[in-house]
C-alpha cells in the first residue's frame, strides 16, 4: 500500500512515468550525448552569419588567397591584385603566407574547393575545426573525469571561449594548430588507458622476484594516432612543434610511473631502454614524415628535388628569425595589436581584425579571451600545480604539463607576438578551470554532506557563458553605438 501524500508534499508521480524519466535521465547522462550536445552549440555559434564580413579581414588577405593559389585558380578569382601577389605566386606557388608549412593553408582550400572563393568559402574550413576542437576538449574531459555533466560543462566553457570562438571565424591558421594539438593529446590519454589496461597489477608477479618489464608492444595505435595528429599541428605552423615536444616528456613520465607500480627495477632506465625507440619513431620521424607530406602540392608544383625544398625551411626559419618588433627606419612597433607572451594570460592587448564605422554605429571583430577563462586560470593553474605535487594527482600534472609546454616557449621566442597565438593554448587553460571547479564543487565543511562551494561554480560557469554573450558585437561585427562599444572597452589597451 502506497504512502498516502500530506497537503504540503507533492504527488509522485506514477511508475510508469518514473521509469520514462529514469529511462530519459540515463540516455542524456551519457558521454557522448555530452559531446555531440557542445558539438551543436559550438557549431551554432561558430556557423552563425559566418560569411560576415564579404570582405577579408585581417590575415585572411593572405592565407584565403594562398588556398585560392592551392587549387590552381587564376589571379582574376584568387584576387590577386598587386604585383608582390604575382611575384609570390610565381616565385613560392603561395603568397607572403608561404612562411608558414601549407597544411592550414589546404584545409582552407578544401572549403573553398567545396562552398567557393567567398568569404564562407574560405571560412568555413576553420569553423569545422573550432567545433571538432570544442568536442575533441569534451573527450579529453570526459577521459579525465568520467562524468558527463563535466564533459559537457568543459565543451561549453570552451564553446564560449571569445578567442577560439574568434579564431572560428576567420581565415588564419590557429585554430588549425589548436585542433591537432587538442586531438593529438586526446589520442595520448585513450594511449595511457590502452596500455594500462594491458599492464598487470603490481606487486611482483613472484613474490621477492619483482619483473623485469612490462607489456611495451612497438604498435600502440592510438600512440600512432597522437604522432600523426601532432605532426599535422607542426605541418600548419612551426609553433607545433612544443605540443610534440610535451608529449614526448609527458608520455615518458607515464612510462616510468607505469613501471614503478609494476614494481620494475630500475624503472626510469627500463622506460627509457623499451620506451625510447617507440617514442622517436611515433613523436619524432612519424611528424616529420607528416611534414614532409604536407609539402606535396609543393613538390608536384616544383618538381621532386630535395635541395630546392631544404632552402625554402631555410628561408622559412630566416624569416621568423629576423623579424623585429620595430621597424629599422621610424623605431615603432611594426603593429599596433602586439604583445608579449606573458600579456596574453592578462588579456593585455587583444587584435582589432575589423572595423568599419558610420555615425555614432561601429561594427568592430577584437580577438579576445574570456576574461572567465583566461583570469580564472591564474588561479586554476597554481591550484592544479598544488594539487600535483601534494596529491600527486596525474590528472592535475597533465593539465599543468600541457600549458607548459604550450606556452612557456613563447617567453623565449624573440619574433613579434599576438595574443590570437594563444589560440591552441585556451583549450587548456579550460582544462585546468575545469579541474579546480571539480574540486571546488566536491569541497564539503567538516561533518556535513552539503556542498557550500557549489554555487560558486555554477555562478563562474554563468559568468563565463555570460561575458561570452556580452562580447558577443565585439566579437562578430555586430553593431554597438559609441556608448556600448565603451562598456566593452575595459581597459585603454582594449582599443
Amino acid at each position: 500500500m502506497q504512502p498516502v501524500p500530506t497537503a504540503t508534499e507533492p504527488a509522485p508521480p506514477p511508475p510508469e512515468r518514473r521509469g520514462v524519466l529514469d529511462s530519459l535521465r540515463r540516455w542524456v547522462n551519457r558521454p557522448t550525448v555530452a559531446i555531440l550536445a557542445v558539438g551543436l552549440i559550438a557549431a551554432g555559434l561558430r556557423f552563425t552569419h559566418l560569411g560576415y564580413p564579404a570582405d577579408r579581414v585581417f590575415d585572411e588577405v593572405y592565407y584565403s588567397k594562398s588556398a585560392c593559389i592551392y587549387l590552381g585558380y587564376s589571379n582574376a578569382r584568387c584576387d590577386l591584385t598587386s604585383s608582390d601577389e604575382r611575384f609570390w605566386r610565381r616565385d613560392k606557388n603561395d603568397t607572403g603566407a608561404w612562411v608558414h608549412p601549407p597544411l592550414g593553408k589546404w584545409a582552407i582550400a578544401l572549403g573553398e574547393l567545396a562552398f567557393g572563393t567567398d568569404s564562407f568559402g574560405w571560412r568555413v574550413s576553420s569553423a569545422v575545426a573550432g567545433t571538432a576542437s570544442v568536442m575533441a576538449l569534451a573527450l579529453i574531459v570526459q577521459l579525465l573525469f568520467g562524468s558527463p555533466i563535466w564533459t559537457f560543462t568543459g565543451g561549453l566553457l570552451l564553446a564560449t571561449e571569445s578567442l577560439n570562438f574568434v579564431q572560428s571565424r576567420v581565415a588564419m591558421l590557429d585554430i588549425f594548430v589548436a585542433f591537432w594539438i587538442v586531438l593529438g593529446f586526446a589520442f595520448l590519454l585513450l594511449d595511457r588507458r590502452w596500455i594500462e589496461r594491458r599492464t598487470p597489477e603490481p606487486p611482483p608477479d613472484v613474490v621477492g622476484n619483482p619483473p623485469q618489464r612490462v607489456p611495451s608492444p612497438l604498435l600502440r595505435p592510438w600512440r600512432i594516432a597522437a604522432g600523426l595528429a601532432l605532426g599535422a599541428a607542426m605541418a600548419t605552423k612551426w609553433s607545433g612543434a612544443t605540443a610534440i615536444a610535451g608529449a614526448i616528456f609527458i608520455s615518458f613520465v607515464w612510462e616510468v610511473v607505469r613501471r614503478r607500480r609494476a614494481g620494475v627495477r630500475r624503472p626510469l632506465w627500463r622506460a627509457l631502454a623499451w620506451e625510447g625507440f617507440p617514442l622517436v619513431l611515433w613523436f619524432l620521424a612519424l611528424p616529420a614524415a607528416v611534414y614532409v607530406a604536407s609539402y606535396l602540392g609543393w613538390f608536384v608544383h616544383f618538381g621532386f628535388h630535395i635541395r630546392p625544398w631544404l632552402d625554402l625551411q631555410g628561408a622559412m626559419a630566416s624569416y621568423h628569425e629576423h623579424l623585429q618588433w620595430t621597424d629599422p627606419t621610424t623605431h615603432k612597433p611594426i603593429h599596433p595589436y602586439l604583445s608579449h607572451a606573458w600579456q596574453w594570460i592578462l588579456l593585455w592587448r587583444p587584435v582589432l581584425y575589423f572595423a568599419r564605422y558610420s555615425g555614432d554605429v561601429r561594427r568592430v571583430i577584437y580577438a579576445n579571451g574570456n576574461p572567465a577563462i583566461f583570469w580564472g586560470s591564474l588561479l586554476a593553474l597554481p591550484y592544479a600545480g598544488y594539487a600535483w605535487w601534494r596529491r600527486r594527482d596525474w590528472i592535475a600534472g597533465f593539465a599543468v604539463m600541457v600549458v607548459a609546454f604550450l606556452y612557456l616557449p613563447w617567453f623565449l621566442v624573440s619574433r613579434p607576438q599576438f595574443l590570437f597565438y594563444a589560440t591552441p593554448i585556451t583549450p587548456f587553460f579550460v582544462l585546468a578551470c575545469v579541474y579546480a571547479l571539480r574540486h571546488l564543487s566536491e569541497a564539503h565543511i567538516a561533518g556535513s554532506r552539503s556542498r557550500p562551494w557549489l554555487p560558486v561554480v555554477v555562478g563562474f560557469v554563468l559568468l563565463s557563458v555570460g561575458l561570452f554573450a556580452w562580447f558577443w558585437p565585439a566579437l562578430t561585427g555586430g553593431p554597438l553605438s559609441g556608448s556600448a562599444w565603451q562598456i566593452r572597452a575595459w581597459f585603454p589597451s582594449w582599443v
